[in-house]
């Protein structure tokens, strides 16, 4: 989390112990993922939010695994819409290394964007 926390610029940063970022992850022939690296949270409860902003077409299935817990998947959903939001909460261990899937409905290239909030 910390090192999570020094790549990211001030104005990402608001009260209550949230970070807010926007995101780009590059999709090849319908599939991309993401691996966050390892991150120390030291046992925190993590409330994440997160939204698609591109593209506008086609459904999603996001999965989220935890490397560094036994590649535990977290979160799952097979019907993720252009601007719907996703929630959902995780107790951490020590550190955490969130690989991050998606699969998109059409077998084509893009760059999918979005939001992503963590509260802790």
């Amino acid at each position: 989390m910390a090192k999570l926390m020094n790549n990211l610029k001030t104005e990402n940063l608001v009260p209550n112990n949230t970070i807010v970022q926007q995101f780009k992850m590059d999709i090849y022939d319908g599939k991309g993922f993401y691996v966050t690296g390892v991150n120390n949270t030291f046992w925190s409860r993590l409330i994440i939010t997160a939204k698609i902003f591109q593209p506008q077409n086609g459904v999603w299935q996001i999965k989220i695994r935890d490397k560094s817990n036994k590649n535990l998947l977290i979160y799952d959903n097979y019907h993720v819409l252009h601007d719907s939001e996703i929630a959902f909460n995780y107790k951490t261990g020590l550190v955490t290394n969130f690989l991050i899937e998606a699969t998109w409905n059409q077998p084509k290239d893009t760059i999918l964007t979005g939001e992503i909030s963590i509260r802790y």
